[in-house]
C-alpha cells in the first residue's frame, strides 16, 4: 500500500481545515495518509473538532505562530513517508489527485516537487506555476495593478507559466505554490527542509530553486486537481499579511542575488517598501469599500463541490431585445450552449416604445433576462452611472468566468464593471465583445464618432477576444478603424434557426391575403426599424423612380417595422402620391409567411454588421438587392464574370449590390433582378440558400462560441465527484 505523509499549517482556518481534511479522507483511494495538523496558535476556532471529527488526524498545538515554514518542517521530522504532500488549510483535494500524482512520482525518479493544477472556488485556474521572480515581477505580478490593467503582456505571460500549458501534459517549470505541493522525501533529505527565516510566502519559491540546484527537476502536473479558496487565514490580519509578504521577497533577492544584481539591494528595498505602503493602502481602501458599500451584494456561498460550480458561467450583456439580429443572436447564446459545461445568463435594458419586442423569444426559457432599467440606449451620466454600478454589483455576486458583450452601450457599460471588478474585488472575469456592427459612421456627427472611436480602442486593450460577424467587418475593425490587432479579432458569422424559412413555402399566399393583395401584383419589401441608418428614405425615392420607368407593372412596395421615422416616412409617401403603392405594415412575428410572399427582398442601409433580413430571405427563397452596407457583399458574394459591369449596380453571385445612396442605380438594379431570366434567377435564388444553410446555422454558431470560451476561460475538464 501507497504511504503519504499529508502536512496542513492551519491559522484562524479551523472550518476550512475540517472540509480539507474531509476531502482528503473522501479520495484517498487505498493510500494510507498519515495527516499532520499544525496549529500555530490560533485565536478563533474550535479545534477540538478536528479530533473529533477526525480522531486520526495527528494534530499538534503550537504556544505561538511559528511561521509556515517552520511548522511544516516540524511536520516533517515526525513522518516517514517517501512523499509529502504540503496544503493550505482552505484547500479542498479533488478526486484523482493523490493517485495520479504518486503514480508519475514514481516512474519519474528526477523530479522532486509536484505541483497540481489549482483552482479557486469558482473553477478558474490559478497561477500557481511560475518563473522565478526577477526586478519587474513586483511591477507585472499575478495580482498586480499592472497586470490587471495589461493583462496580456509579456513580462506577465513569461512569469504565470500555467498560462503556458495545454491543461493535460506535465511541464517542467521554476516553482510551483506551496498552497498544494508534492515533495519527495529523498529530495528534502538531499536539499534541506523550507528556510525558516521566510515567516510566510514566497518560501516555496525558494525551496524549488534550491530544487533545481542540486538536480531536482520541479514539475507542473494539471492532471491532478485542487481547488484553494485564497487567504482565509491572511484576510484577518491584512497588515501582518502584506508586511511578510514584502519582507520575504526581499529576502529571497537577498540571498538569490548574484553578480550586479547585489548592488541593486538599496534599490529593490526602497522599491519594496514604497510598493508595501501602496499595497496595504490599497488592500484597506477595498476592504473598507466592501463594508460600506451602499448596495447589497448578497451573501457569498461557502466552498461546495457539485458537478455544476465546474461550468462556465457566462454572464451576456444587451442594451435592449429590440427586433432584430442581435437579439435573436443573444437569445440563441442563452439558451443553446451546452447545459453540462456552460451556464449562460442574460442582462438586459428596456426598449422605447416604437421598437419591435423581442422578449417573447424567451418566454419558454428556464431563465428569463434580467432587466436593468437603467441600461438604455442614449447617453445619460446619471443612468449610465446606476446601470455600471448594478452591472458591478451583479458580477460581484454571481462570480462571472466570462463577461460576454453585445452592442456599443452595454459592451461600453459593462465592460468597464469587469474592469473595476476584476481590479478591485480580485474577479477573474475574461470580456467578449461582439460588434454586430459598429456606429463609428452614419450614427453621429464627426466629432462624437471619433470619440466613440477612441474609447472603443481603449476598451479593446481590456477584451480578451473581440468578435467580429464577417471578414469585411473585422478589416473594418483592424484597418479602417484600428480598435484591435488582427489577432484579437475573431470572426464568429451569426446563427439562426432557419427552419421556418426553410419550410416559409407551405405559408404561400397567407400574408398577401391578410394584406388583401392580388396574386399577380408584384411585392418589393423592406425589413428593419424605422430609423436614418436604416435610409428608409432611399427605398422610398427608389420606388419612385421605379414606378415612373415602368408604369405597366403592378408593383406593391411593403415596409416591415416601425420606428422613430414612422411618421415622417408616411408624410412623405403621401406627398410623393405613392399612396397606393407603398404599404407600411409595422411589427409581424409571422416573417416565414412574409417572406413566402415576398418576390424580391430590399435592404437600402447605410450601415450594417451582417443584415439578419438578406439571410432570413435567402432562406425562404426571395432574390435580394442592398446597398453595399458592412458586411452585405460577404452574403452576396463576388461579382458575376459572365455579365457586363452596370452603372449603379452589380449582379453577384447570390444578389445584386447597389451603391450607397444611389435612388436611381437601386432602381436600376431592381429593374435587373425583376426582368433577369428566370432560369438564372433560380440559380442565384438556390446558391444563396444553400449558403445560408451551410454558414448561419445555429449549430454552428454554437459549436464556434463553446469552443472559443472554453479556450479564453483556460477550463479543462475536472475529474466528476
Amino acid at each position: 500500500m501507497k504511504s503519504l505523509d499529508v502536512i496542513i499549517v492551519n491559522y484562524n482556518s479551523t472550518p476550512q481545515l475540517l472540509q480539507c481534511v474531509s476531502s482528503l479522507l473522501s479520495v484517498r483511494e487505498g493510500i494510507s495518509l498519515n495527516i499532520h495538523v499544525q496549529d500555530n496558535a490560533s485565536p478563533k476556532g474550535d479545534l477540538s473538532a478536528v479530533k473529533r471529527d477526525f480522531p486520526e488526524v495527528l494534530l499538534i498545538r503550537n504556544d505561538r505562530n511559528l511561521g509556515f515554514a517552520k511548522a511544516v518542517n516540524r511536520a516533517i521530522k515526525n513522518g516517514t513517508a517517501p512523499y509529502v504532500l504540503i496544503l493550505n488549510p482552505d484547500t479542498l483535494v479533488l478526486p484523482g489527485l493523490l493517485d495520479v500524482s504518486l503514480g508519475y512520482m514514481e516512474n519519474h525518479p528526477e523530479v522532486g516537487v509536484l505541483g497540481p493544477r489549482i483552482l479557486d472556488s469558482d473553477g478558474v485556474i490559478q497561477g500557481s506555476a511560475r518563473s522565478f521572480p526577477n526586478l519587474l515581477t513586483a511591477l507585472f505580478g499575478r495580482r498586480s495593478f499592472l497586470s490587471k490593467i495589461l493583462p496580456h503582456n509579456p513580462i506577465t505571460r513569461e512569469n504565470i507559466l500555467t498560462a503556458q500549458s495545454d491543461g493535460m501534459n506535465p511541464m517542467e517549470v521554476d516553482w510551483v505554490s506551496g498552497a498544494g505541493m508534492l515533495v519527495r522525501r529523498d529530495a528534502i533529505n538531499d536539499v534541506g527542509p523550507l528556510d525558516e527565516r521566510f515567516f510566510m510566502y514566497w518560501e516555496d519559491a525558494d525551496w524549488c530553486r534550491r530544487m533545481w540546484r542540486k538536480g531536482w527537476k520541479v514539475i507542473y502536473f494539471p492532471e491532478a486537481a485542487m481547488i484553494h479558496h485564497v487567504g482565509v487565514s491572511s484576510e484577518s490580519n491584512i497588515f501582518r499579511s502584506v508586511l511578510e509578504f514584502h519582507r520575504s521577497i526581499y529576502r529571497l533577492f537577498d540571498k538569490h542575488a548574484e553578480g550586479w544584481n547585489r548592488y541593486l539591494k538599496p534599490l529593490v528595498f526602497w522599491g519594496l517598501l514604497y510598493r508595501f505602503i501602496f499595497i496595504f493602502l490599497s488592500q484597506l481602501a477595498r476592504k473598507k469599500l466592501v463594508q460600506t458599500e451602499p448596495f447589497p451584494v448578497g451573501k457569498k456561498e461557502p466552498i461546495k463541490l457539485r458537478p455544476e460550480d465546474f461550468r462556465i458561467r457566462i454572464i451576456r450583456f444587451i442594451a435592449r431585445l429590440n427586433v432584430g439580429g442581435p437579439s435573436i443572436h443573444v437569445y440563441l447564446l442563452t439558451t443553446g450552449l451546452d447545459s453540462k459545461r456552460f451556464h449562460s445568463s442574460l442582462v438586459t435594458g428596456r426598449i422605447s416604445p416604437r421598437e419591435g419586442d423581442m422578449r417573447y423569444l424567451f418566454e419558454s426559457a428556464a431563465e428569463q433576462p434580467l432587466i436593468i432599467e437603467a441600461l438604455q440606449r442614449d447617453i445619460s451620466p446619471l443612468m449610465d452611472t446606476k446601470a455600471f454600478l448594478h452591472i458591478l454589483r451583479l458580477l460581484r455576486h454571481e462570480r462571472p468566468h466570462i463577461v460576454h458583450t453585445h452592442t456599443a452601450k452595454a459592451g461600453t457599460t459593462a465592460r468597464l464593471a469587469a474592469i473595476i471588478y476584476n481590479y478591485l474585488f480580485n474577479g477573474n472575469a475574461h470580456t467578449v465583445h461582439t460588434f454586430h456592427g459598429h456606429v463609428f459612421s452614419g450614427y453621429f456627427s464627426r466629432t462624437k464618432s471619433l470619440m466613440i472611436v477612441w474609447v472603443e480602442r481603449l476598451l479593446a486593450q481590456k477584451t480578451d477576444v473581440i468578435v467580429a460577424i464577417s471578414q469585411t467587418q473585422k478589416r473594418d475593425l483592424v484597418h479602417k478603424f484600428h480598435i484591435a490587432p488582427s489577432d484579437r479579432i475573431k470572426v464568429i458569422p451569426l446563427g439562426f434557426d432557419l427552419t421556418p424559412f426553410l419550410n416559409s413555402h407551405q405559408n404561400r399566399g397567407v400574408f398577401r391575403k391578410s394584406m388583401g393583395v392580388e396574386d399577380r401584383t408584384l411585392l418589393v419589401g423592406i425589413v428593419g426599424r424605422l430609423v436614418p441608418i436604416k435610409n428608409h428614405m432611399l427605398f422610398l425615392n427608389m420606388a419612385e423612380i421605379f414606378l415612373n420607368e415602368n408604369p405597366h407593372l403592378n408593383v406593391k412596395f411593403i415596409v416591415i417595422g416601425d420606428g422613430e421615422l414612422r411618421k415622417m416616412l408616411v408624410d412623405y409617401v403621401e406627398r410623393r402620391r405613392l399612396v397606393n403603392h407603398v404599404e407600411f405594415c409595422g411589427w409581424r412575428r409571422d416573417l416565414p409567411q412574409v417572406y413566402a410572399d415576398l418576390q424580391i427582398l430590399a435592404l437600402t442601409s447605410k450601415n450594417e454588421g451582417t443584415p439578419v433580413s438578406i439571410i432570413e430571405a435567402m432562406a425562404s427563397g426571395t432574390p435580394v438587392i442592398s446597398t453595399d452596407a458592412g458586411g452585405v457583399s460577404d452574403l452576396l458574394g463576388f461579382p458575376k464574370k459572365d455579365l457586363p459591369e452596370m452603372e449603379g449596380f452589380t449582379v453577384c453571385k447570390r444578389g445584386i449590390l447597389c451603391h450607397n445612396d444611389d435612388a436611381v442605380g437601386f432602381a436600376q438594379g431592381l429593374d435587373c433582378l425583376i426582368s433577369m431570366d428566370i432560369s438564372q434567377r433560380d440559380q442565384m435564388v438556390d446558391e444563396a440558400r444553400e449558403f445560408v444553410l451551410r454558414t448561419f446555422s445555429n449549430e454552428r454558431l454554437l459549436h464556434d462560441m463553446e469552443k472559443l470560451y472554453l479556450k479564453i476561460a483556460k477550463f479543462p475538464p475536472v475529474k466528476a465527484l
